[in-house]
């Protein structure tokens, strides 16, 4: 039988395999692993990314020519913003042109900038030292890019940072986190990158630029507006990518082990939270009918989202849909079992009610793990 009690796992998930912790994985100079660093080339294909450098150092112009050149001679663009004394330290980096900043950009200046994108695979504006930011935000709105970064030596929102902030959700918050910081202009140039079509803007140390772009796991915190993730049935495709969570959640003692046929069994019927520039997951889950059948219940089969994307409501998402489900099913009831404090104050958060273990089908006990017996809790929402 499959034992799927519902954990949250601590990793980002890539719809491709990832790497276990203990495996030795080739490093770029940097210290980016390779395996992530290829992943994200292959993601920027195509974009155009503005990176803000209001504060220039000697160690950020060698990240920033290390994290141009590691995307070789690739279809990727960049637009760096500068103050004019720095200008030329970072174009000789990125071997690109300088473009004067300071004009209006109204659209024979914005034409002219698209030209020099076009055909530069590099482009450094130099701006007035105290509109560096603004700038960016006018540019990337302007040329609507798809990403912008947005850099500062005091790095992303909170210590460690958060990986991801919703502005329709913290803007006022982070705002004032800004503020304190004297980045009254970030939260304007980012709004305007939003509204003129990048998916997302990140907030990052200059230092960090190639963590933050190349590995999943950043050093910033990343910035979207809206609606960021869809819900989505689970395709054949993902199936690397879940086996490989589950894996690492066997590997770090909070899921038991699985056979392939059990994993394929929960994602046949599962769900998925997508981002939806990507397609990538940011958690899934499946529904258990079969050892309940005839009984009106259904239970929550392996809830698993991924902590970086959880201010963005994977799980709410996905329970949401779970819950759709079961209605289109005519189940009246869902419960869930969990061994994780995590899981458990989730499940109290969306509805649920903590039960005793007899108040849950028998069914679920039929050869369950002794060892975990005693620490499992149950939780149940009428479908209604």
């Amino acid at each position: 039988m499959i034992d799927d009690d519902a954990r949250v796992s601590p990793r980002r998930l890539r719809s491709r395999p990832l790497v276990p912790r203990d495996a030795a994985v080739a490093l770029t100079a940097g210290g980016v692993p390779i395996p992530e660093r290829d992943f994200f080339i292959d993601e920027f294909r195509g974009v155009t990314i503005v990176v803000a450098l209001p504060t220039v150092t000697e160690e950020a112009i060698a990240v920033v020519a290390r994290t141009v050149a590691e995307f070789g001679h690739g279809d990727t663009r960049f637009v760096f913003l500068a103050a004019h004394e720095d200008a030329e330290p970072v174009a000789r980096a990125v071997t690109g042109p300088v473009v004067d900043g300071d004009a209006e950009w109204d659209d024979r200046v914005t034409a002219a900038l698209w030209l020099a994108i076009a055909d530069s695979r590099c482009v450094v504006v130099a701006a007035p030292r105290g509109a560096v930011v603004r700038t960016a935000g006018t540019i990337s709105a302007s040329v609507r890019a798809s990403k912008m970064v947005l850099t500062d030596p005091g790095g992303g929102w909170g210590s460690p940072p958060r990986s991801f902030a919703d502005m329709d959700v913290h803007r006022e918050r982070l705002a004032a986190h800004l503020d304190e910081r004297g980045l009254g202009d970030f939260i304007p140039a980012a709004e305007a990158a939003l509204a003129g079509g990048a998916y997302s803007v990140n907030l990052c140390r200059a230092e960090d630029l190639e963590f933050e772009l190349f590995t999943f796991d950043g050093r910033g915190t990343v910035l979207t507006q809206g609606r960021y993730l869809h819900l989505a049935q689970l395709q054949v495709d993902d199936f690397p990518a879940i086996e490989a969570l589950v894996a690492q959640g066997v590997h770090e003692g909070v899921l038991k082990p699985r056979s392939r046929i059990e994993i394929a069994r929960m994602a046949v019927g599962g769900l998925g939270a997508r981002v939806l520039r990507t397609g990538h997951l940011a958690g899934i889950v499946g529904l258990e009918t079969d050892l309940y059948a005839g009984t009106g219940c259904g239970e929550v089969s392996g809830l698993i989202t991924v902590s970086e994307f959880s201010g963005l409501g994977a799980g709410g998402l996905l329970m949401d849909g779970l819950l759709d489900r079961c209605r289109d099913l005519g189940l009246h009831t869902l419960f869930a079992v969990t061994v994780s404090t995590d899981a458990a104050e989730f499940f109290a958060r969306r509805g649920f009610a903590e039960v005793a273990q007899d108040d849950v089908p028998a069914a679920k006990w039929d050869g369950y793990d002794e060892d975990r017996l005693g620490a499992a809790r149950c939780f149940l929402r009428a479908v209604d």
